[in-house]
């Protein structure tokens, strides 16, 4: 049984052990970028595992600039790092040489027969990834007990959607929290103080987004400290 809160896209994670790669020769700072990873919450690992990933297809992007800071842009986002989406998907689009093609694809860790459908995807439905239908639309579980490492000390009472894309606000023991997630990343903070709740939940309540037609939705249940982003995909 899944207690913790989880990436479904990493359950199966299929990146081969690395280290850090050398980029000397493109005048990148590896441990500067690792760092900002750190900073972006991604997970330092995975990003490493990536990074190394993609480089592995296409070595000569260890000298070229621009090309280093495509894979390095990639692997961030793909380890997490929420705030590098726009900036990865901006450059996953440009890239067109077939070798760094393969290597946004291997930094992705997807097929590169698959790269162009993810990107299509990605352009409407932020939690698409190909391994989705094989989880029936389950993305990532967020939460859990704190008493196991989770966040919450009990399930969540509500869970509204709001405006910003891939953002719900969850009323959990009188706390309002806030989730960020897509395919790859999440991240959940407190967003509204406990004494600020405590006049009741009606008068915190988050500004909620009008309904979308997405098939995106959140379960979450009585029994259980996780919620889970879900997607029905359409017929």
């Amino acid at each position: 049984m899944i207690r913790r809160p989880l990436q479904l896209a990493n359950a199966r994670d299929s990146f081969p052990p690395a280290s850090p790669p050398d980029l000397t020769a493109a005048r990148l700072d590896i441990a500067a970028a690792i760092e900002g990873v750190r900073r972006a919450h991604g997970e330092v690992g995975l990003f490493v595992r990536a990074l190394a990933a993609g480089f592995a297809e296409d070595a000569d992007a260890a000298a070229d600039r621009e090309r280093a800071l495509d894979l390095v842009a990639i692997a961030a986002w793909r380890s997490g790092a929420l705030a590098l989406r726009t900036d990865a998907l901006t450059r996953l689009e440009r890239i067109e040489a077939a070798v760094e093609r393969r290597a946004a694809a291997a930094t992705l860790g997807i097929g590169i027969e698959l790269l162009e459908a993810f990107l299509r995807r990605q352009c409407t439905d932020r939690f698409w990834w190909p391994g989705r239908a094989d989880e029936r639309g389950y993305v990532l579980a967020t939460g859990g007990f704190r008493g196991v490492g989770g966040a919450w000390i009990r399930p969540p009472d509500r869970v509204v959607r709001l405006a910003d894309a891939g953002a719900f606000a969850f009323l959990v023991a009188g706390e309002w929290w806030r989730l960020d997630a897509d395919v790859w990343g999440a991240r959940l903070t407190v967003s509204v103080e406990p004494e600020a709740a405590a006049s009741g939940p009606a008068a915190s309540d988050p500004a909620a987004s009008a309904p979308a037609a997405d098939g995106v939705s959140v379960v979450i249940g009585p029994d259980t400290h996780l919620a889970w982003v879900h997607v029905r995909d359409a017929a």
